[in-house]
């Protein structure tokens, strides 16, 4: 019990240092990409704070499993220089046994950034994009940023085409609101709008007009400069087709997928994306699990940097596997399921195997 909470406490002080320099390096090299705009469009310097305060979620969400590795490395390198790997295995005390803490806090880490991701980061982001798009970039900019011809099945059945959204004034250009029979599959109606705009209660159609159908042609058409008509979605049925992935929790990300499969569309990138938030977090294991075979062959033929060295060339090759395997899942050419956990399973399979083959320097000389 005293040897577990010894490793763990000389990992965790190493992993909390570790994570505090990477997300800090991050900001700093962010910040001196970004400050130039902030500087040029006179934006207020509690912008750029807040811009980087709400930032830490996401960043952290990218750099916990990457901490995982150089804290693991660090640790047990350390531990093998002061001879105290080799004395507690001396003692009788198996490598299991000495690095199950590692892998345990590694398993918690996982837990927690999947936390962090469902619950914080959406919030955080959706704020830090909103600072940067809106308020530094104006509305005109992030309008062309957002995703035009918004197609969307409303709950009574309509159909909703639009060819802007406005989020930030809850503001549609060029809506159509497309009534169609179910039973005889013929639009029956047609609402045309330049302008849809929210007024806090319901929905104004600005400058616009009402076409009805019969079977086979235009019955009638009518005008209007302002009208209202019962429709069922609010502001935040549009936002949530608006907002980037990182925004998104996976609750959300899975009812967008239930609403787009019910509508026939295609679902495949939606769930790639999906798939890599809830698989990002577990790299922390499957790095620990490298990590540790690596870190002790190595400390063998050298110091700590060569087996940081070792250790984070074993590590920029998954992170290349798994980012082509994210790339090809949104290319379509492998299912999500592979795109983002077959790279983990692989990695994990070649993490077992140098750990059962720890002692054996002819399969692995390293």
């Amino acid at each position: 019990m005293i040897l577990k909470r010894y490793v763990l406490k000389q990992f965790l002080q190493i992993y909390l240092l570790t994570l505090g320099a990477l997300v800090g390096m991050f900001l700093v090299i962010d910040c001196f990409e970004r400050i130039d705009e902030f500087v040029s469009r006179s934006a207020p310097l509690s912008y750029l704070f807040f811009y980087y305060v709400y930032k830490v979620p996401f960043i952290f969400f990218f750099m916990a499993p990457q901490a995982v590795l150089l804290a693991t490395v660090v640790t047990l390198a350390t531990l093998a220089r002061n001879n105290e790997f080799t004395a507690m295995k001396a003692c009788g005390i198996g490598v299991t046994r000495i690095t199950l803490p590692i892998l345990s806090c590694s398993i918690v880490i996982a837990f927690f950034v999947v936390i962090i991701n469902e619950f914080v980061a959406p919030v955080t982001s959706e704020k830090m994009n909103y600072i940067y798009y809106v308020k530094v970039r104006g509305m005109e900019e992030q309008g062309q940023l957002q995703r035009d011809n918004i197609w969307l099945r409303s709950a009574n059945g309509a159909i909703w085409n639009i060819s802007f959204y406005d989020p930030g004034k809850s503001l549609m250009r060029g809506a159509s609101l497309l009534y169609y029979d179910e039973e005889e599959l013929f639009m029956r109606r047609r609402i045309d709008a330049e302008q849809v705009l929210w007024n806090g209660k319901q929905w104004e159609f600005l400058k616009g007009s009402i076409r009805y159908f019969g079977k086979e042609s235009l019955d009638k058409t009518e005008f209007f400069e302002k009208e209202f008509f019962p429709v069922l979605e609010t502001p935040t049925d549009f936002q949530k087709i608006q907002k980037r992935p990182e925004e998104l929790s996976l609750r959300e990300m899975y009812g967008i997928i239930q609403a787009n499969e019910t509508e026939g569309l295609d679902t495949h990138q939606i769930w790639v994306d999906l798939h890599q938030k809830l698989s990002y977090p577990f790299v922390s294991v499957v790095l620990a699990l490298i990590g540790i075979p690596l870190s002790i062959r190595s400390s063998r033929n050298g110091g700590i940097l060569f087996c940081v060295a070792v250790s984070l060339s074993m590590g920029f090759v998954f992170s290349f596997l798994y980012a082509m395997g994210i790339s090809l899942g949104h290319g379509g050419t492998f299912n999500p399921i592979l795109a983002t956990w077959g790279p983990c399973f692989l990695f994990v399979c070649i993490g077992l195997y140098l750990l059962l083959t720890m002692d054996s320097d002819r399969l692995l000389p390293i």
